[in-house]
């Protein structure tokens, strides 16, 4: 009777508007179950499920987003007011329609009360909200859950260079909280949902990792990956199937490269709705080399990411390096063969076309690096990426800046 009473109250609580934050921290099979009813309830009367998803698949085409992090979107001081309302003025004013918010970080949820207010306010703005959510490299769970995690060989949690946990991909137990955590979020109102380090771990001693679930002597990455992406699609989508979702990819999967942590665009095509590559051009510390495009009948790119000349550098070339990496992507999407003998490797299992669309993060940002070399992102480097993104069929783009400042001189009015 008393968990009876229990239900009542959280889905009380939700259709008030207030007690989606209890949800988080109930019992799991309290707080799904319960967060579902009230959402279902909660929704405007006349619209189908099918009209929700046509509705949701319409306004995530061709979104030009920004990023914000969890303390702007949620702190409630002057500094980050400042921030918030800054990004708000220029989503009125520009082309810009649409929020890319931290909602978890390496240490778990970064959700407070004052989120489901900013929510709605962003929402009575027609602004596309999509949830960013940091998936396998995570501390949260590392107390209750050990079992989830990467281990040494003396039993201890392996850790990444900047110290930093990482669940096994291939957990059940590990793949299930992100689930239920992904659950809670869609309650939220968030329109999508978007995966972030979802991806084997890159950097650290990768040779001591100990997998607790993960067969690392008879299992691809790739298959355990493929797996999860399958599972996740599963899950969501059958718990609230108008929601969207979306992945970050490192930008040098863009052309097939087997970077040794499981991400291929063939498997993240098929079980999500966009792709986000990460083409920040200041990140491609190999620099950047692409063979001819037989396709388009373009001649090969070779890229240092360092040279005495200036203009050679990969970073000064921020729309040559959108457009090629987005060409690129999009004809393993598309399962043409002008791709590399990695890329056609890869994509021999699957279906073509595959359904997600690209949607890439572009660069609004310095690195130090750059400018001691005289590379600057100003308005003109911001706008070469967008018009290269657009120009490549991109459904839309991303703005990263960790700062939350960003150049309003590149964005039309």
């Amino acid at each position: 009777m008393r968990l009876v009473f229990l239900i009542l109250g959280l889905i009380t609580s939700v259709l008030l508007g207030y007690g989606i934050f209890e949800l988080l921290r109930a019992p799991q099979d309290v707080k799904v179950g319960a967060a579902k009813e009230a959402v279902e309830q909660a929704r405007p009367a006349g619209k189908s499920l099918e009209e929700r998803i046509r509705d949701a698949e319409r306004r995530s085409q061709n979104v030009k987003g920004v990023y914000m992090t969890a303390a702007v979107a949620n702190d409630q001081g002057r500094a980050a007011t400042y921030l918030r309302e800054n990004i708000l003025k220029l989503i009125d004013e520009t082309e810009l329609d649409g929020i890319v918010i931290d909602v978890k970080e390496t240490d778990g949820s970064e959700i407070t009360p004052h989120l489901k207010s900013f929510l709605e306010r962003l929402h009575a703005k027609d602004i596309w909200t999509i949830a960013r959510i940091a998936t396998f490299r995570d501390n949260s769970q590392v107390t209750p859950h050990p079992e989830y995690y990467l281990k040494r060989s003396d039993g201890r949690i392996w850790r990444d260079r900047k110290g930093n946990a990482w669940l096994d991909p291939a957990s059940a137990g590990g793949r299930g909280y992100m689930a239920d955590f992904s659950k809670s979020v869609a309650d939220l109102g968030f329109d999508e949902l978007q995966y972030d380090y979802i991806r084997f771990p890159s950097d650290g001693d990768v040779s001591q990792i100990v997998y607790p679930s993960f067969q690392a002597s008879t299992t691809p990455k790739y298959d355990v990956l493929r797996d999860f992406f399958a599972f996740l699609d599963h899950e969501i989508k059958s718990y609230k199937p108008e929601i969207i979702l979306s992945a970050d990819l490192f930008g040098l999967v863009a052309t097939g490269e087997d970077l040794g942590i499981g991400q291929r665009l063939t498997d993240v095509g098929e079980h999500f709705d966009y792709i986000s590559l990460m083409l920040y051009p200041s990140h491609f510390y190999s620099g950047f080399y692409v063979p001819a495009d037989g396709v388009r009948n373009l001649p090969a790119i070779s890229l240092p990411y360092d040279s005495k000349i200036k203009t050679e550098i990969t970073s000064a070339n921020p729309a040559l390096v959108v457009l090629r990496s987005l060409y690129a992507a999009s004809d393993i999407l598309s399962g043409l063969n002008g791709v590399t003998a990695t890329s056609t490797a890869a994509i021999s299992n699957s279906q073509f076309p595959l359904q997600a669309k690209l949607r890439p993060w572009l660069q609004d940002f310095d690195l130090d690096a750059d400018t001691r070399r005289g590379i600057q992102y100003d308005a003109a480097a911001v706008r070469a990426q967008i018009d290269a993104a657009e120009a490549a069929g991109a459904s839309g783009w991303l703005l990263w800046s960790p700062t939350n400042t960003y150049t309003e001189q590149a964005l039309d009015r």
